[in-house]
């Protein structure tokens, strides 16, 4: 009997791809950021062209262009520099097996959100006086003048950011990173979810999401939970965005002993059951959080190309020119804010 060869398999080194890969994010985090601050630098010369419009009509046009530059050309560029295909939005709005149970991860979800903005909000209090709790749910850095505009918000808070932003993070950035790893996957796409939002105030709870949205992502193989998911968070902070604009919880808020006539009242109760309810969401919802914890304190996301860590994966990943770039726009963007702001309450503490 003639002796057989046994051949033994090598695993494949996905190196060179993975560094081609880190490269593509790289450049796309890049352009992505230099087009938002461009946008930025140019939305001064749009005044000349609301001049003439209505309040509402004006921040309607300001919205728009806020969701091209930050929304909708990133996730056209997504399609472009990552492959991934436009034909996969939302899922292909085909909702998969696990719908029930991804949504049943809603409380959990947002009460880690709730508890990881208020331990952020706590800590900024404590830097600088001025933090406006509006901030952490108005991304856009747009001052809603009414409650009519407050309604146009919320059509970009719960339609326009959660279909793209998910095309872009969920979609485009989990799909390229997954083949190297779904939690490295899970974990960098969240990171720039976080990064994108342009602001400390939102993210670390941003970044929380992303890792919870990342995980049901790859989870169902689908965006169509979690851009639903990401529309029902949002929603909550558009509701609330609301309430504050009416004339009631305005002038409350200003002088809690002012009279109100009965209808205003009914405004200002509807707004404390609402948040009531939005608080114990966030509480129960963070009791499941621990329980689900608990109880899946053993469960890794599926190795892949185990032979190198995630350690190394990440030192890849910043090593990558393009991505460094990137990395200096984020701190440019982040990080003087949040000196300014330290920097303002030593000087308060030390006179």
């Amino acid at each position: 009997m003639e002796n057989e060869e046994i051949t033994i398999e090598r695993p494949l080194d996905l190196t060179p791809s993975y560094k081609r890969d880190c490269m593509r994010l790289g450049f796309f985090l890049t352009l992505t950021l230099v087009l938002r601050e461009v946008a930025s630098g140019l939305s001064p010369l749009l005044v000349p062209l609301m001049v003439n419009m209505s309040t509402n009509a004006a921040f309607a046009f300001s919205l728009a262009y806020s969701a091209l530059c930050a929304q909708i050309i990133p996730a056209l560029l997504a399609a472009l520099m990552l492959k991934y295909s436009p034909k996969n939005l939302c899922g292909g709005f085909h909702a998969p097996k696990q719908s029930k149970k991804a949504f049943a991860n809603f409380p959990a979800m947002y009460g880690l959100g709730m508890t990881v903005n208020l331990l952020t909000l706590f800590v900024l209090t404590l830097i600088s006086r001025t933090v406006d709790i509006g901030d952490s749910i108005n991304g856009t850095g747009i001052t809603v003048p009414n409650f009519e505009s407050s309604l146009i918000m919320f059509v970009l808070l719960t339609v326009i950011a959660p279909v793209f932003e998910e095309f872009i993070f969920r979609g485009a950035v989990l799909e390229l990173l997954k083949p190297y790893g779904s939690g490295l996957a899970v974990f960098v796409s969240a990171f720039c979810f976080g990064i994108y939002h342009g602001n400390f105030q939102q993210f670390f709870y941003a970044f929380a999401l992303g890792i919870c949205l990342g995980y049901i992502a790859i989870a169902t193989r689908s965006i169509f939970c979690t851009t639903l998911l990401h529309a029902m968070f949002n929603a909550v902070g558009g509701i609330i965005l609301i309430f504050m604009s009416t004339e009631a919880v305005q002038t409350k808020s200003l002088d809690p002993s002012a009279e109100l006539s009965d209808g205003q009242q009914l405004v200002v109760t509807f707004y404390a059951i609402f948040m009531i309810i939005v608080l114990l969401t966030a509480v129960i919802g963070l009791i499941a959080l621990i329980t689900k914890l608990i109880r899946i304190k053993k469960y890794r996301l599926p190795k892949i190309w185990g032979e190198v860590s995630n350690g190394r994966k990440l030192a890849m990943l910043l090593c990558s020119v393009p991505v460094m770039i990137a990395v200096l726009l984020m701190i440019d963007v982040m990080v003087p804010q949040f000196l300014t702001q330290a920097v303002e309450r030593l000087a308060e503490n030390l006179i």
